[in-house]
C-alpha cells in the first residue's frame, strides 16, 4: 500500500542519542526570546558536499533550550522520507518501507556523528508532517504548470496568505501555497520543481529522461504540511482514537488518513461558490448574460448573479469575500455567500474546462490511488528499482 507522506520532522529526546567528538555539526544558531534562549548546532559544510556529489542529506539540529536554570537538549531531524529511499519525492513510499527508513536514517546519522538506534527511532516522537498525493494528469488538461496556473485563480482559502510563484529559471515552473502561521497548501508542477531544483543523482537521470522525451510534465502534487507540534498533534488527534499526543511513524503512515486531510484542505480552496463564480467569470460578457437568461432562475437572481460573477473577474476569488466584507456587516456576510450557494445550486451544472477539472482533481482524491508507471516513465522506474 502507497503512502501519500512527504516530509516529517523526528524528535530525539537528550537520553535518545549521543553526538561523537567528531561530529559534522559545524553550523550554529542562537534564539532568544523572553526568558527563554536556544542554541542550535546543525550540519552545514558537510551537508554541501553531499549535495555536490548528488546525494540527499536531511536537515538535522540539535537543539537545546535554557529556561531559567534548566536545560533541555533535543534532536530534530527532518527528512523526505521519498527522497531518503529514491533520490526524489516523484514516487510515494509504502508502509512496508519503515524499517529501510529507519536504517537509512541511522546510516545518515552514524555518517554525521550522531548515535542512536533503530529502537530509538521507532519511539522518535513526530513533531510535523507533510502529507502529499501526486496525481497525473490525463493529456486533455494540458501540462502541470499550465493546470497549477489554471488553479492559481482560487487564491482564497480562510485565514491564509495567498502565493503564485513562476520559477524564473527558463524551466516554466509554477506553484501555489497558502499558508499562515500552523499550516502550509502547496500544489506544484512536479518536474518544473525537479527541473528547477534537483540535484540527487536519482533527479538528474529524471531531467535527463525528461529533455530525451521519456517523460511527460503530467504530475501535479497537492502538500498540506502541518508546520507545528500542537497543530499536528490536533489534526491528527481528531482521525485517530484513543490517543491524544506523542504520535510516531506508523501512527500516521496510513492511507485513509492522509486522504481525509488532503480532501479536506482541497475543498476548503476549491469549494462549490469559488468554482461556480469563477467558472462563469470564464465567459465573454454576451455568452454570460445569454447563458443567464436562458436560464431558469429568476430575473433577480440572475442580476445579483452576474454582478458577483464580474466582481470574480475582476478581483478573483480573494478579491470578491473583501468586496463582501465591505459591502456587508456580521452575519450578513455569511447570507451573502449563502446566497450565493443558494443560486449557483438553482442554475445548475455549469459546464466548462475549470469544472471538469476540479472534478477530476477531486475524483483523484477521492480513489487516493499512487501514481503507476508508463512506458514513457519506465526509465525512471528502472533507475528507481536500482537504487
Amino acid at each position: 500500500m502507497k503512502i501519500m507522506i512527504d516530509s516529517v520532522v523526528f524528535q530525539l529526546d537528550n537520553e535518545q542519542f549521543k553526538l561523537k567528538d567528531n561530529n559534522k555539526l559545524d553550523g550554529r544558531k542562537t534564539h532568544q526570546g523572553k526568558g527563554f534562549q536556544i542554541n542550535s548546532a546543525y550540519c552545514e559544510e558537510y551537508k554541501r558536499q553531499l549535495k555536490k556529489k548528488g546525494i540527499y542529506c536531511p536537515d538535522i539540529k540539535n537543539a537545546v533550550k535554557t529556561v531559567g536554570l534548566e536545560s533541555r537538549k533535543i534532536l530534530e531531524i527532518q527528512a523526505s522520507l521519498s527522497k531518503l529511499l529514491n533520490g526524489t519525492n516523484l514516487f510515494e513510499i509504502d508502509f512496508y518501507n519503515t524499517p529501510r527508513i529507519r536504517k537509512k536514517l541511522l546510516f545518515r546519522l552514524d555518517d554525521l556523528g550522531i548515535i542512536t538506534s533503530e529502537r530509538e527511532l521507532k519511539q522518535a516522537v513526530i513533531r510535523r508532517a507533510d502529507f502529499s498525493k501526486i496525481i497525473e494528469l490525463p493529456t486533455y488538461l494540458g501540462e502541470a504548470n499550465t493546470v497549477v496556473y489554471a488553479l492559481s485563480r482560487f487564491d482564497y482559502k480562510p485565514s491564509s496568505h495567498f502565493n503564485f510563484n513562476r520559477f524564473n529559471d527558463g524551466n516554466s515552473g509554477t506553484s501555489i501555497k497558502f499558508w499562515n502561521t500552523t499550516q502550509g497548501y502547496v500544489i506544484y508542477d512536479v518536474l518544473g520543481n525537479i527541473l528547477s531544483n534537483g540535484y540527487t543523482i536519482a533527479e538528474k537521470k529524471i531531467i535527463e529522461d525528461f529533455k530525451s522525451g521519456r517523460i511527460k510534465r503530467n504530475l501535479i502534487k497537492f502538500e498540506l504540511s502541518l508546520e507545528r507540534k500542537d497543530s499536528f498533534e490536533a489534526v491528527i488527534r481528531r482521525r485517530i482514537e484513543n490517543k491524544k499526543r506523542d504520535f510516531y511513524l506508523e501512527d500516521i503512515l496510513n492511507r485513509d488518513l492522509a486522504r481525509d486531510i488532503l480532501l479536506k484542505a482541497f475543498d476548503t480552496v476549491f469549494n462549490k461558490v469559488a468554482l461556480g463564480l469563477i467558472s462563469l467569470s470564464e465567459m465573454e460578457d454576451n455568452k454570460l448574460r445569454a447563458y443567464l437568461e436562458g436560464s431558469e432562475i429568476s430575473i433577480n437572481k440572475q442580476e445579483k448573479l452576474y454582478y458577483w460573477v464580474r466582481m470574480a473577474t475582476k478581483n478573483g476569488i480573494a478579491g470578491t469575500w473583501e468586496q463582501i466584507k465591505l459591502k456587508y456587516k456580521g452575519g450578513s456576510v455569511a447570507r451573502c455567500k449563502k446566497e450565493i450557494a443558494l443560486i449557483l445550486q438553482e442554475l445548475g451544472k455549469i459546464d466548462g474546462n475549470i469544472p471538469n477539472l476540479i472534478e477530476f482533481l477531486r475524483n483523484e482524491h477521492l480513489k487516493f490511488e499512487s501514481i503507476k508507471p508508463t512506458v514513457e516513465k519506465q526509465p525512471c522506474q528502472l533507475l528507481l528499482n536500482n537504487i
